[in-house]
């Protein structure tokens, strides 16, 4: 180790974060999500009469619920998500003769998965008389559990269109609809077509379900008939938190949009979300379309569609965007107030305007999909108020354009919709937003091709995204999915903190947090990958080409897709050779003598020196001496260095 050595380290530390960019170059088109071709998890097949969506936990595991006839019947079938395969599709209801409806899933970590749908259990004046049912698939299982009882009595199941959200931790609320219908109605109707309805929740704590009942504002006022658009929302936090929206009319009969949180078992209060006026003028039509999203701090964001009409201050229809604060920085006891969230819109009353869809993420920054006359348009804010709206492509395409988009959790998010491909067939259009603002489009559908429908996407906690939809008409649809799969999380890598001896470097990694694994691991040394067995989770390194001085040490983690995740340099510090002892003339009868290191450092008190004449030097680092007599000296130093590595060294000096 001469006086180079560290002016060589630096270069070669320097050297080996260019070798690291280069890695990073190779890697980066890899590095970013991939939009995956579509999957055909069923189907095409007579016998697949519906689709009840996607579901993704945090961890990344999932599935998909649709319905398939057996014997003539409808039944609950579920493919599970799994380390970016989706499994073979399995009968839920495996206990229950009658049809099943109205499927819907919610997942949660470690592979768990809560289905809820619909079945007849008796008939009434000739009619069926309907229940909502469960079953779980619990973490380690492989079969779904029997099916236990939501609520015993969903009337004849007309409009019931469950909402179903679940948490990480395994909680779980779902909304639905209960027309009442028959003789004995007392609710008078406040519009031709109008329905009594209650709209229920029920809270499953991860082992039972309770139900909740009816969260309507005024069981004592007529409903507007149930339709896909103004079905009830749930959305749920990581810790069971949850807000409920719902369509309901105000005491003048206008359908507004209002919420409620939901605690686990506690429903708390009512709150307004849907503007009643616009520049002081009053909005006297219907508003729809509830989407609601929120946040890990439980901040909520709904939007809705509001319609225009004679004597609406609106020029169109239009989205409206209102937000519940968390309680921190903002009470949290009501909506801040309903705002138009694009103004943008041309056509006037005659503009087409599809249902919105919302999400938030935990830094407040929000996303807002819907179709603006066949456009796709999104919607971007932050907690300092709406960043801009954009036009994305390509356009909608059917006869009820349908959007869906989340976020993800460090920025970004995936957006699907339903669209047409070169050829003007039906395919689904996806986009992924990058945390750093980059975009990637693409067009995926199933094979045999036909309209899309029931279009839903899912996320997990790790930036990954689950799209899925039903293709082709019914009589020959296909249960089709696709997946947004982002590279590894950054992991941690330990690297020994002080200095080592070469034989002694070891390093050692946590395993990176991936929805699509298995995962392969590659050390990186100064830029150059080093062969790493499979499965390892350490490694013990070569002494060869461990020089002195300071080492770039990396990890390279890669997925199934092969995406890539490289760890930030760390410094390996080795330390192979002893101290380095110089001893020069000075003057007509001196010496000097230093001890330097350039890695771990000088040990000086076990630093000794004998100067050949009977004097003894020791403690220091740096010694003077000067001899009496002109003559030949033995000079003998004693070295040792901070970790241990020791030597002696003779030098003779020559005094006149």
């Amino acid at each position: 180790m001469g006086a180079l050595e560290p002016v060589a380290a630096n270069h070669r530390m320097a050297l080996a974060l260019g070798l690291c960019a280069l890695i990073l170059a190779m890697w980066g088109a890899s590095a970013r999500a991939v939009i995956l071709p579509a999957v055909t998890i069923d189907g095409p097949s007579e016998e697949i009469v519906g689709f009840g969506g996607v579901a993704m936990a945090e961890d990344g595991t999932g599935g998909a619920v649709y319905l398939k006839r057996v014997e003539g019947v409808a039944h609950v079938f579920v493919s599970r998500f799994r380390e970016g395969h989706w499994l073979a599709p399995q009968r839920v209801d495996t206990e229950e003769p009658f049809a099943a409806s109205w499927p819907r899933i919610g997942a949660g970590d470690g592979g768990q998965l809560v289905v809820v749908w619909a079945t007849p259990f008796a008939t009434e004046n000739g009619r069926p008389v309907e229940e909502l049912l469960s079953s779980t698939l619990g973490t380690g299982s492989t079969l779904f559990g029997p099916a236990i009882i939501v609520d015993p009595n969903i009337r004849n199941g007309t409009g019931t269109s469950p909402d179903l959200a679940m948490s990480s931790t395994g909680q779980a609320d779902v909304v639905y609809r209960v027309v009442n219908e028959g003789p004995g109605q007392v609710v008078p109707l406040l519009r031709p077509g109008d329905v009594v309805e209650d709209v229920r929740v029920a809270h499953y704590n991860g082992e039972r379900w309770s139900l909740l009942g009816a969260i309507n504002r005024n069981s004592g006022i007529s409903m507007r008939p149930p339709t896909p658009a103004n079905a009830p929302r749930v959305a749920i936090g990581p810790t069971g938190g949850a807000v409920v929206v719902w369509q309901e009319p105000d005491i003048e009969g206008v359908a507004r949009i209002w919420a409620r949180r939901l605690f686990g078992h506690s429903v708390d209060y009512v709150l307004p979300v849907s503007a009643t006026n616009l520049a002081g003028a009053p909005i006297g039509i219907d508003a729809d379309a509830p989407s609601v999203a929120i946040s890990k701090l439980g901040e909520a964001a709904v939007a809705y569609r509001q319609a225009t009409g004679p004597g609406s201050p609106l020029a169109g229809p239009r989205i409206f965007l209102n937000l519940l604060p968390d309680g921190e920085s903002t009470s949290g006891a009501q909506f801040a107030g309903a705002s138009v969230a694009d103004s943008l819109v041309s056509g006037g009353a005659a503009a087409a305007v599809g249902p919105p869809s919302i999400d938030i993420d935990e830094k407040q920054d929000l996303r807002l999909v819907y179709d603006s006359n066949g456009t796709p348009r999104v919607v971007q804010g932050n907690d300092r108020g709406l960043a801009g709206t954009l036009s994305l492509g390509p356009g909608f395409s059917g006869a009820e354009p349908s959007s869906v988009s989340v976020m993800n959790p460090t920025g970004g998010g995936v957006s699907a919709w339903s669209s047409t491909d070169g050829s003007g067939h039906p395919a689904v259009a996806v986009r992924e937003d990058f945390p750093s603002g980059a975009v990637q489009t693409g067009l995926v559908g199933d094979a045999v091709g036909g309209p899309v429908s029931e279009l839903t996407v899912a996320r997990s906690g790790l930036g990954d995204g689950l799209v899925g939809f039903l293709q082709g008409p019914i009589g020959q649809a296909a249960v089709v999915a696709t997946r947004v799969s982002a590279p590894p999380e950054q992991f941690v890598l330990s690297v020994p903190l002080k200095w080592v001896r070469p034989a002694a470097a070891q390093v050692s990694w946590q395993p990176a947090a991936s929805a699509d694994g298995p995962l392969t691991y590659q050390v990186v040394l100064d830029g150059r990958l080093l062969p790493t067995p499979a499965g390892a989770m350490a490694l013990h390194l070569s002494p060869r080409g461990l020089g002195d001085g300071r080492h770039a040490i990396q990890v390279l983690a890669t997925d199934a897709d092969g995406q890539a995740t490289l760890t930030s340099p760390s410094a390996l510090l080795i330390d192979g050779q002893p101290p380095v002892v110089s001893v020069a003339r000075t003057g007509q009868r001196g010496v000097r003598v230093r001890v330097t290191d350039a890695a771990s450092g000088v040990e000086t008190r076990f630093v000794t020196v004998s100067f050949g004449d009977g004097a003894h030097a020791h403690g220091r680092a740096s010694f003077r001496h000067f001899y009496g007599h002109a003559g030949t000296y033995q000079v003998v130093v004693q070295v040792r260095d901070k970790i241990g590595i020791q030597a002696t060294v003779r030098r003779l000096v020559s005094v006149a």
